[in-house]
Parts: structure tokens; sequence; C-alpha cells
């Protein structure tokens, strides 16, 4: 009789079947393993379908009411156990975590996972990188990746870049680790110290892991942060010189020295995220204790696209404004960001450009995917198609916009998160350039309505879109700046429609459409 057990693909469904009756995660329930006598860790080895002490197998079984235990395993032939017995490799691999985060809990990302270990062990990439929004689960993958193949290299250096630290202070510590001490940091100058490093890492094996890499990359005006001048060479001779080690990156926005040499049967790649499955989402919202129906828990990670930080801020929300209840939470149909997340979202968006910025807009105002054809219909001022490809495949590696097929043609979206804050600073900034127009009696600071509608003109695509949501919205800030009602607000706004009177269309954008429909809403609102 076998001493080790592991579970077979039909045995883990019923197991599946038999823990969700009882309203258990997979791996992140305590009274799971403590019931069944064991760990967590073990626990996981069970779900992977990795061999565990029989007693465990059993135990495991049991717990979720599954007695016929029998039925789950598959007997491990006995040199499969002495395997098991026998180390990999003769040491554990020497780990300096740095800032790297303690996970409690990790949810789903098996293909995710599956395809990291192919290209970081099978393909042998020298350069990987996790990218996605904010929140979306890059830094939980990169300490799961680590926790799973860190063991394949003689050692794991995990180091986060965003308090910015120095280059020449991040080689240091390294080349110290790597060397175990015996090599110091030889030079002050950038390139030999970049080859120094290149040098051991040529001779060993190691993983290093660089997380939050956009603190690092150029800002909007180009500027790259005092001290980390050497990160982008770095990463290019990491990509392209021989070495036998990986470096994992995890970063909101695509490095240029990623984009300009990576491919899918090169040695750099990336790796975009995207929310969590369903049921990867239910069973992280299922942690939280919220009531709901298996089909609201659905509705709720569809609403926040999945992202696991927006699941967890909008549970604790619903805990303390619906006592868990989800049902009732939906029913408000409305999306709650939380401060957590807006500054994350300002942190994207404050690296744009203006024109970038104009291009973010008008996919938040639309409820449409808007293909090429159409934002160049929608844009007031000149910008060519080349241009207007630029800034679209320039917000796609800041991970802000989705690339979808729409009736036929490649379209352009944004994710339910950013759509709603891009929605919000359009309306912050639409009222702060209101207020200042209506004090200075001119039409000068109108620059967002004049450039934007949330009106659709295009009736072939769809029928026009009542704006009220964001004028409306619109209207509330203003009278909260002002504070006025709508009477008299709407009495501050007339100077305004009176300097259209006699300005050609092209001179006032989309200045006239918005003023008139504001003012229709005023009046909507008074009658």
């Amino acid at each position: 009789m076998a001493d080790t057990l592991k579970a077979c693909k039909e045995g883990l469904e019923i197991v599946d079947r038999a823990r969700r009756r009882k309203g258990w995660t997979k791996t992140r329930t305590p009274a799971w393993w403590d019931s069944a006598y064991t760990t967590q860790a073990t626990l996981k080895r069970f779900w992977r379908g990795i061999a565990i002490q029989r007693e465990n197998f059993i135990a495991i079984c049991q717990a979720v009411g599954v007695s016929d235990w029998d039925a789950i395993a598959t007997s491990l032939p006995s040199e499969d156990i002495k395997d098991l017995a026998s180390p990999k490799s003769p040491l554990s691999p020497r780990i300096d975590w740095g800032e790297a985060p303690d996970l409690p809990y990790f949810y789903g990302r098996d293909l995710e996972l599956q395809k990291l270990e192919r290209w970081i062990i099978g393909d042998r990439c020298k350069l990987i990188t996790l990218l996605g929004l904010g929140g979306i689960g890059k830094t939980s993958l990169a300490v799961t990746a680590v926790e799973r193949f860190g063991e394949r290299f003689e050692g794991v250096f995990w180091r986060s870049l965003l308090g910015t630290p120095p280059t020449l202070a991040i080689f240091e510590e390294l080349i110290q680790f790597v060397s175990q001490g015996r090599e110091r940091l030889a030079t002050d100058n950038l390139q030999q110290a970049i080859t120094q490093v290149i040098a051991l890492l040529q001779r060993h094996r190691f993983l290093i892991v660089l997380d939050e890499v956009e603190a690092i990359l150029p800002a909007r005006s180009g500027e790259i942060p005092a001290g980390c001048e050497g990160y982008g060479d770095f990463l290019k001779r990491a990509g392209s010189d021989r070495h036998q080690s990986c470096l994992l990156l995890t970063s909101r926005e695509k490095p240029g020295e990623v984009v300009a040499y990576e491919g899918q049967m090169l040695p750099i790649r990336s790796l975009q995220l995207s929310g969590l499955k369903s049921e990867d989402a239910i069973d992280l919202l299922a942690t939280k204790g919220l009531s709901a129906t298996e089909n609201e828990l659905k509705m709720l990670s569809h609403f926040y696209g999945g992202n696991p930080l927006a699941l967890k801020t909008i549970s604790t929300t619903i805990q303390e404004l619906f006592n868990g209840n989800i049902a009732k939470f939906l029913h408000q149909n409305t999306l709650v960001l939380g401060d957590r997340l807006r500054g994350l979202l300002a942190q994207h968006l404050d690296r744009l450009s203006k024109a970038e910025t104009t291009i973010l807009f008008w996919l938040a105002l639309d409820p449409e995917p808007l293909s090429l054809e159409q934002l160049s219909e929608y844009l007031v001022f000149p910008l060519s198609r080349s241009q207007i490809l630029e800034i679209l495949a320039a917000l796609e590696r800041r991970s802000l916009i989705d690339k979808i097929t729409h009736e036929g043609e490649i379209a352009f979206t944004l994710q339910p998160l950013v759509m709603k804050y891009a929605i919000e600073k359009f309306v912050e900034g639409s009222v702060a350039e209101l207020q200042s127009a209506i004090a200075e009696r001119t039409l000068e600071p109108l620059e967002l309505l004049d450039s934007h509608t949330p009106i659709l003109h295009r009736t072939e695509r769809a029928p026009k879109i009542p704006p009220s949501r964001v004028f409306s919205r619109l209207i509330e800030g203003l009278q909260a700046k002002l504070g006025c009602g709508k009477s008299k607000l709407k009495e501050q706004l007339s100077p305004l429609i009176l300097l259209l009177d006699g300005r050609s269309p092209a001179a006032v954008g989309y200045l006239k459409v918005n003023l008139k429909a504001i003012f229709q809403a005023l009046d909507d609102a008074i009658a």
C-alpha cells in the first residue's frame, strides 16, 4: 500500500464539487486545513496533483465529506515515491525577498503560471515583463512564480523600484548577494557596472525580480528619476547579452527597451494580465463573507473587470454599508472606486500627454468601442491616422485600453475602472473650466467642452445617448463650487451662450452643443 497519494483529474472534480457545497475555497479556507490537521501548503500540493502523505490526503477528502477517498487517488509507483524523497538539488535556493509582500492567499492564474513556467524554465527567457492595470495582481503573480519556480535557480533576488532606488545601489546589493559577499561593485561608471553584473549572471543562474518598474520609467516630461538612468541600459543588455539568468519585471507600463526587442519566439517576452476568471473571483469574494448567489458574485466580478484589488475594496464597502448583501449593492447600479483605486488610476493618468488624455476621454465618453476611423472623425484638432495609432499603442502599453473586434473591425475601449475614473476626471476638469469661464466671462478656459462631447452624432452607429449622466454630474459639481441653485446657475451660464453667437462651428468645436445640453438639463430639472 502506497504511503503517498496524489489526486487524479476526475477525483479533483469530485472534491471541487464537495468544497463548493460547503462554501469553501480551494486553498484559502483555514477551516479546511485545520480540520484535516495539515497545512495550507499541503492543501495547495493536493490541488496541483502533487503526491502528499496518505493520512493527509485522506483527511483533506474527509474534511469536505468525501469518504470514498480511494476514488480520488492515483497511487504512486514505488520509483515515484523514491524520487519524491530525493531532493532535486543538494542545496535550497538562496532567496532575498527584499520588499516582496507575504501573500496569505492567491487566486487563480493557472494559465498564466503555466505560461511563465514554460518561458522561464522551458524556453529559458532572459527578460519577462508582467503588465497590467494597478491592482490587477502583477506582484502577487510574481511572488507565486518565485514560490513555484525559484528552486530551479541558484537563488532569487527581489527588489521594488517604487522608491526609485539608484541603479548603482541595486547593483551593489545584487552583486554581493549573488557572489555571497566575495565580490563588490568595482566602479561608479554605469556601463562598466552593467558589464560586471552581466558577467556575474553569466556565471550563475539567478531569478531577479524587479517590481513596480513603472516608477523608474521616463515621466511625461521625458525625465528619468535621479540616479535611475542606468536601468534602461541594464534591461537592454539583460535581454540581448548572453547569460543564464532570468529577469522578471512587473510594471503598469511596458518599458521602451522591452517594446523594441520582445517577441513570442525571442528571449524577451511580455505577459499582459487581465481580470480574474469568474470562478477565481468568486473564490476571492467567498473569503470576504458576503451574502450572494453565484450569479450575483459573477455580476460583481464583471462589474469590476475581475480586478482583485477592486473586488477586495468593494467587498469591504458592501460589508460596511449593505451588511454584506451584494444584491443590495448591485441594485444601486453604480461603480465605487475608493481612495486607493483612485490613487492608482491617478498615477496612470498623470503620465499621459495632452493628446493621449484627449483620446482616453473620448473612449470614456462613448458607450461603445471606437474604431480608428471614428476617433479621427470625433477629434476637433488635427491628428493624422499614424499619430492616433501611436497614441493608441502608447495607451495599450500603459494597460489603459482594451483592443477588441467590434462589428467586424478593430476597435478600442476602456476597462470599467478606467472608464469610471476617466469620466470623473473629465467632469472635474470641465467644472473647473466652467467656473473660470463664468468668473472671467470668456470662452477661453473651456478646452474640454470644446474638444469633447458625451453626445453621439452618428445615428447610424447608435441612437443618441441621453447625456444626462455626464451633464447631471457636471451641473452638480458646478452647484457645489458656486454654491447656488439650478436657476441661479442657468443665469450665470447665460452670458457664455451669448458669446457663441456669430462664431463659426470650427471656432467653437463642441461648445455650442454641450452648453445647450447643459441648459436643457437645467430646464428639465427646474420644470
